[in-house]
């Protein structure tokens, strides 16, 4: 009996999770044919062009939007992506100055577009790195204040890592008095001492002396 049961109850939750399950999807086919209906209507805020073509776009970003899976532009799409690629990308100007965004909409529109334009920027980013594609940056050596700094810089750092070695031991060898430098100053110091001899000692021949007696 209790084997049967429990049986039953497993039986009408997974009954009960396939009925949240078709009800959810009903749902959000309803929602999705709803704003393509909206986005037909000329009345209504959100209505838009029907394809990305219209908005006169190079093929290189239709395939790029194709790619993400846009296959509509919605009514943000329509006025962000001229007035984002506006001269010298490829848009006309004449049409931004023709686009619905500069007729006037309803209050309740305006709420609408305004609080999607963060998602329409968000979702067009990637469409639009591949019209620009960015530099290399090359990593600079970092100056610190100390010599310590700069070494924890070098460790820190995967690219310069590979150099720190190098680095450092330059910079120790900077850092310690040169065995050149001193021979240099020891040769100065002699010539200079024979030179005060050489001046102090009399010039020219000298009579002998006698030693007193």
């Amino acid at each position: 009996m209790l084997m049967q049961r429990r049986q039953m109850k497993k039986r009408k939750d997974v009954a009960a999770q396939s009925l949240l399950n078709k009800l959810i999807r009903s749902n959000l086919f309803d929602n999705t044919n709803q704003v393509e209906v909206l986005q037909r209507d000329p009345n209504s805020p959100l209505y838009s062009v029907k394809s990305f073509e219209e908005l006169r776009l190079k093929p290189q970003l239709l395939q790029r939007v194709y790619a993400m899976g846009f296959n509509r532009p919605s009514k943000i799409q329509e006025n962000a992506l001229p007035l984002m690629l506006a001269e010298p990308s490829g848009v006309d100007p004449k049409f931004l100055r023709n686009t619905r965004f500069a007729k006037k909409h309803n209050k309740k529109g305006l709420k609408k577009m305004q609080a999607n334009n963060a998602k329409a920027t968000s979702a067009l980013a990637e469409a639009v790195k591949a019209l620009r594609k960015p530099k290399e940056v090359k990593p600079k050596v970092p100056k610190g204040s100390s010599h310590k700094l700069s070494r924890l810089a070098y460790t820190a750092h995967p690219k310069l890592g590979k150099r720190a070695c190098a680095c450092i031991a330059k910079g120790l060898r900077l850092c310690r008095p040169k065995a050149k430098d001193k021979a240099q100053t020891k040769a100065i110091a002699v010539a200079a001492a024979a030179a005060a001899a050489q001046a102090q000692a009399p010039k020219g021949p000298q009579a002998p002396t006698k030693a007193p007696e």
